[in-house]
Formats: C-alpha cells, structure tokens, sequence
C-alpha cells in the first residue's frame, strides 16, 4: 500500500502527516480537529494551546466512545433479530423458502 505525505496545520502548528490514507482523508481529518479547536476555543476565554488540544482530545475521545456504544447496541440488536429469525425457522413458523410452495422450486 502507498504510503502518502500531506502537510497540514492545526492549532497554528504545521505538521506533515504520512499515512497509507489518501491525502483527502487526511486532510478531512485535520479540519475535523481544526473545527473542534475553534469550537473550544470560543467557549473557553484565555486558555493556551495546550489546554485547548487537551479539551479537543476529550471532547473527540467522547464522540468516539458514544458512537462505539451506538455501534455495539445496533450489533447486539441485529444479533437479536438473527437469533429470532432463526429460532422461528427452526420451529417452522416462516415457511419453507426452498420448499417450492406457490409457484415452483427455486422461483422467486
């Protein structure tokens, strides 16, 4: 995989960022933090470059670990369905889709 070398700024700071991601996504991530400075940095009056990243660390690791949690309820959910979906073929309650039944085998 290439591997690509995008230079980008953040909080006043230049940095050149080499990843296997394509320059776009890259870039898309630095605005994404860019963005999240400026919104802690006018919510938050005389604090220093330091303070601010600490607080974009925090607020982007909290977006993370509830869209981890969104993802891991949506996960168990699908389980669930599957797990009943199964259970009712089992009991023979969703019919036979292989059986034939209504119009020939192997139609649908």
């Amino acid at each position: 995989m290439e591997s690509n070398k995008v230079r980008v700024n953040i909080l006043g700071q230049s940095y050149n960022i080499k990843g296997d991601a394509s320059p776009d996504y890259i870039m898309q991530l630095a605005d994404y933090v860019n963005e999240k400075v400026d919104e802690v940095s006018r919510n938050i009056s005389g604090a220093n470059s330091l303070q601010v990243a600490i607080l974009v660390s925090l607020n982007i690791a909290d977006e993370y670990f509830q869209m981890k949690k969104i993802n891991t309820g949506i996960e168990g959910a699908i389980e669930d369905k599957a797990r009943e979906i199964i259970s009712l073929l089992d009991e023979g309650l969703i019919g036979d889709i292989f059986s034939g039944a209504g119009g020939g085998a192997g139609r649908f």
